[in-house]
């Protein structure tokens, strides 16, 4: 099932290059642009993914969108719109652990904008630590 994200930002605080970058850093995490600020995940027609990567692709992707939407307080309006299900249990062999962003089983996808650098977000990812 979907997970659709929509946004508006206040455009006299942000950068010109954030709209590249918040497209680019999704879907390098493998969510669809459908036009302007409304992305999906997973992206229409795929078939490799029978349930939502939630630890590796939907929550990092929202974690970073909070991280910007914090420093830049420019977000006017959002909707997070879900139909879902995911989870992991090894021994049935359903699923993903979190993963590194620098594991070779971390899956990355090709994004339509570069804006976003593949090495800024692997560092993000990976730096991202539990505080305890």
């Amino acid at each position: 099932m979907p997970i659709v994200l929509t946004f508006d930002l206040d455009t006299t605080k942000i950068e010109n290059t954030d709209y590249g970058r918040l497209q680019s850093m999704f879907e390098r995490f493998g969510w669809q642009n459908l036009g302007g600020t409304a992305y999906r995940y997973p992206r229409l027609g795929t078939t490799d993914q029978p349930v939502e990567d939630w630890l590796n692709h939907v929550a990092p992707a929202l974690m970073m969108f909070r991280a910007y939407c914090a420093k830049r307080d420019a977000l006017k309006a959002c909707t997070l719109d879900v139909q879902s299900s995911s989870g992991y249990d090894p021994e049935a062999a359903f699923g993903r652990n979190a993963l590194k962003a620098n594991s070779s089983e971390f899956k990355w996808y090709s994004p339509t904008s570069l804006q976003f650098g593949e090495k800024n977000l692997k560092d993000w990812l990976d730096n991202v630590e539990f505080p305890y």
